[in-house]
């Protein structure tokens, strides 16, 4: 930092990436909380040898600024003054400004390894951060969340020897066994009872009475609402879709509803399709046809979004994960802060999951395989896209992160709401023909041969109306595997962007397969 740099500081009203501080009788004590508040925050810079006089800075100088520069030295280094020296050789250093000279203490972001940083020798009484307003003492709460993420073993992996495997959601965990057996085909973990595939993927270990018993991943992913709830009291998940200025919300999706699970796994299947709907997919030329790629790099950065959201998510923390989603815009907020700075997240795409046994087990069934990636990822893809560049917001007391993106959408789909057959659209009331909902109550009858007996299961997180739709589809390729998009949609009278959803649905849980080319191809259904 320069001279002209500083005065221009100085002459400015508050900075909370900055703190001046007036020393003239030496290092004063406030200047170890604001290092505290700087270095559990996202950095920030002390200068020494400004005093405020009548509400307006002024440039004092220091006596001895060699001395100043070392007292600091000596006392960043003496873990009974500050718990960590966070400072690089560079970190401190003097600046002459009109002939006065100040001291400079740029404070980095602290690792999370080191975390919290904290004055003197109680962490919850000398732990501080920073907002607009200065430094403030922080909550045992934020305290505790910071000691867990510094540990190296990532709090998910806490084994409940309160719980057994009998505690978890059965038909999540087989939903999840047959995602797994299908895209990892003859997988030797396959053949496992259940208590053993739990403990091979991390969702399940041996407790100190040597039993089997769920890990807080394990419960998270696969646990019923209320059994989460008994050992995570904060714990929430709440999709909120506003797609129409005259209600609260058009569509809403929670954990409390009561009509499945409640846990991350379903939850991420229950809402994955409707996060992508309405943004604005391109067509392309294949094989002398006019074909749709309906799972672009936005689509699978929103996606990635939603998985970086459950697998980073402090889920001790309050308020739960909260996602609203707009025509043109989708926000995603979980609680916990980023565990690395913004720039570190969204330059190197650097890995470092809070929750590193849930990032295994849906990494496993190819969920969130990018996360760590997925920052950097998004950014990329937008700026490829042209689209406004994503906003990354993190607040505090309590700790929370939110991701907020914006896409181009398709007009057509604007208003509509997201769920598949939708006798009702949301809270509209506006209601389809009855002679469509007679036509599909129809051909859901007409063409139920041919549909896969796990169908229910395997589709089993997705809603209701989804499902119905998906059943659907999959039946009309059983019975013409050649049949086009387009063809399929006049038939089960539903939009062409309900069949593509449908599909990729039904593609990811491995029911329905392309074979051949664009042009010539046809559809494998799993029987």
């Amino acid at each position: 930092m320069k001279s002209e740099e500083i005065k221009k500081l100085v002459a400015m009203s508050e900075n909370a990436a900055v703190e001046f501080k007036r020393a003239k009788g030496g290092v004063p004590a406030d200047f170890w909380p604001s290092y505290s508040a700087f270095a559990n925050t996202d950095g920030g810079t002390v200068i020494l040898g400004v005093r405020e006089k009548d509400g307006k800075r002024e440039v004092e100088g220091l006596p001895d600024v060699e001395k100043t520069v070392a007292d600091i030295w000596n006392a960043v280094n003496n873990a009974e003054k500050i718990s960590a020296n966070v400072l690089f050789n560079e970190s401190v250093y003097p600046v002459e400004v009109d002939g006065k000279w100040l001291v400079v203490v740029e404070v980095p972001r602290a690792e999370r390894t080191v975390r919290p940083v904290f004055v003197g020798s109680d962490v919850f009484k000398g732990t501080y951060r920073r907002n607009g307003e200065g430094d403030y003492h922080c909550s045992r709460e934020t305290v505790e969340g910071m000691i867990r993420d510094k540990c190296a073993e990532t709090a998910d992996n806490c084994v409940l020897d309160e719980l057994t495997i009998a505690d978890l959601d059965a038909d999540s965990i087989r939903r999840y066994r047959m995602y797994f057996s299908q895209l990892r085909s003859g997988h030797v973990w396959s053949g496992l009872a259940d208590d053993g595939f739990l403990m091979k993927i991390g969702a399940a270990a041996r407790g100190r009475d040597g039993n089997v018993h769920p890990t807080l991943a394990g419960l998270v992913c696969f646990g019923d609402f209320n059994e989460i709830t008994n050992v995570l009291p904060y714990f929430f998940l709440d999709y909120r879709e506003h797609l129409s200025p005259e209600v609260r919300w058009t569509d809403r999706v929670c954990s409390g509803d009561a009509n499945w699970s409640g846990n991350i796994f379903d939850f991420f299947f229950r809402i994955n399709q409707s996060i992508t709907a309405g943004v604005k997919v391109p067509f392309k030329i294949a094989s002398d046809n006019v074909t749709r790629d309906d799972d672009t790099p936005v689509h699978k950065a929103l996606r990635e979004v939603l998985a970086n959201a459950l697998i980073h998510a402090d889920y001790h923390g309050r308020r739960g994960i909260v996602i609203d989603k707009y025509p043109k815009r989708l926000e995603v907020s979980n609680p916990g802060t980023l565990r690395m700075s913004k720039s570190v997240a969204i330059a190197d795409g650097t890995s470092d999951a809070r929750n590193g046994k849930i990032f295994n087990i849906f990494s496993l069934v190819r969920i969130g395989e990018r996360s760590g990636m997925g920052l950097s990822s998004l950014y990329g893809v937008w700026e490829k896209e042209k689209f406004a560049e994503p906003s990354i917001v993190e607040s505090y007391e309590p700790d929370r992160t939110k991701v907020m993106v914006e896409f181009e959408a398709d007009d057509s789909e604007l208003g509509a709401k997201t769920s598949e057959v939708g006798v009702e659209t949301a809270e509209l009331g506006v209601k389809k023909p009855e002679v469509g909902v007679e036509t599909a109550e129809v051909g859901v009858k007409k063409t139920e041969v041919g549909v896969h007996p796990d169908f229910d299961v395997l589709m089993g997180a997705y809603r209701n109306d989804f499902r119905t739709n998906a059943r659907r589809v999959l039946s009309a390729f059983a019975e013409n595997p050649e049949m086009d998009f387009v063809r399929v949609a006049q038939m089960l009278n539903i939009s062409e962007n309900s069949v593509w959803r449908s599909v990729r649905a039904l593609r990811e849980v491995g029911l329905l397969v392309r074979e051949g080319a664009d042009k010539g191809g046809r559809w494998i259904v799993k029987k």
